[in-house]
């Protein structure tokens, strides 16, 4: 049997103000065409279905149609809650999907295994694996907070919690059917995963990455949240399939794939996914830049997207004018421009000024307290109660 892992769709997802369902609509035909010619069995989905809580209309219609093409060529789906997902938005269709094999596993089960074991089964009818089924572990569903805890002990706290967790399901499966693969899926972040721009930390202000020594020898383990495909230290067989394409300008280095993992050869395999749109970086000095955008080609269907990083401190306006001009009946769009942030000064008695993109909230919040002459003991006092807010902020975010 080939299990087809992949993960961080963030289906819905607007990248700088502009609209990824082009990209999404792509993949989708993509990887059910790859199915189909491959022998895929399952696809197995781990963490960030959507991009926000809130999904629009059209990203949950892009994740019926997945569910159904996929049901239309007889291979499973499973999709695991990833931290950018709503539990109750997946559980909204839960019951319905069930009945054309696609299991949603949203939070962790405590009493009973039924819905955290999943025994994967050929055409024949014959159990080919197991699958641990663990979603997102949000610290509110895994340990109860005592008073007065500090923050070393809330992340003991949780990590033993978490580890539990996964060794009692991988203790279930091992002796329900002791000569049989087990699959663990996770969304978490494990020791030696690289984060990127578009990735949200986790476990905010607890626990920051697990180590791979907590979690028992599962001999696949399909991870979500880093963007980029990847394995868990030396072993080939624990994976982050890594995001579909590009979630940030930031992840242009890594090359998207999914991984294929086969039971019976216990093998894995890396399937590169097509370039649905182009996302290009360019940076130097004003001249260098509009000679590289003159010589800038592009043949796709989709309008290639750029950031552009300039080494000068020059006005911003004039520049893009410029670059507006020279990007005329042309298929390419600037998404965003920026400094060089070793020449960026917040303010500047010529009138240059940083851009926002170039700031960070405290950054920001700093520059007013300078601006209104507060008072140093009343800025300290705003400064830290600012601070706090931010933190709660990302917080309720994640």
């Amino acid at each position: 049997m080939k299990i087809l892992h992949t993960s961080d769709w963030h289906l819905g997802q607007t990248f700088m103000g502009k609209s990824r369902l082009f990209e999404h609509k792509k993949l989708v035909s993509w990887l059910v065409e790859y199915v189909a010619k491959n022998g895929i069995s399952v696809v197995l989905l781990a963490g960030d279905v959507f991009d926000t809580s809130t999904p629009p209309s059209y990203a949950r219609e892009l994740y019926h149609e997945l569910a159904l093409r996929l049901a239309k060529i007889r291979c499973g789906l499973i999709v695991i809650a990833g931290n950018h997902d709503s539990v109750s938005v997946l559980n909204e269709s839960k019951g319905l999907l069930a009945h054309i094999d696609v299991q949603v596993i949203t939070q962790p089960s405590w009493v009973s295994s039924n819905d955290a074991l999943i025994y994967l089964k050929d055409d024949n009818g014959k159990t080919c694996a197991t699958v641990c089924a663990i979603p997102f572990l949000r610290a509110q569903d895994m340990v109860a907070r005592e008073a007065g805890q500090t923050d070393r002990q809330k992340k003991e706290q949780l990590e033993s919690s978490i580890q539990d967790y996964y060794q009692r399901l991988y203790d279930m499966a091992k002796q329900e059917a002791p000569d049989l693969p087990i699959i663990g899926t996770g969304h978490l972040t494990m020791i030696g995963g690289e984060k990127t721009d578009a990735m949200r930390d986790i476990y905010v202000g607890t626990l920051d990455a697990l180590s791979p020594s907590v979690l028992p020898p599962f001999d696949y383990l399909a991870l979500g949240h880093i963007h980029k495909p990847m394995r868990v230290g030396r072993n080939d067989h624990w994976r982050y399939s890594g995001s579909p394409f590009p979630m940030s300008f930031d992840e242009l280095a890594s090359q998207k794939s999914v991984s294929i993992y086969d039971t019976e050869l216990n093998s894995v395999e890396l399937e590169t996914i097509p370039v649905f749109r182009v996302l290009k970086r360019l940076q130097g000095s004003r001249d260098s830049l509009l000679q590289q955008i003159d010589e800038l080609d592009h043949t796709q269907e989709a309008t290639a997207w750029l950031e552009l990083t300039i080494e000068e401190d020059i006005n911003l306006g004039m520049f893009q004018e410029q670059i507006a001009e020279r990007l005329v009946n042309r298929p390419f769009e600037v998404l965003k421009i920026q400094r060089l942030k070793t020449v960026v000064q917040y303010r500047r008695t010529d009138g240059e000024t940083a851009t926002l993109d170039d700031l960070s909230p405290t950054d920001v919040f700093s520059q007013l307290l300078a601006e209104k002459d507060i008072e140093p003991s009343h800025a300290a006092a705003l400064s830290a109660l600012f601070d706090t807010y931010a933190v709660e902020q990302d917080e309720d975010s994640v």
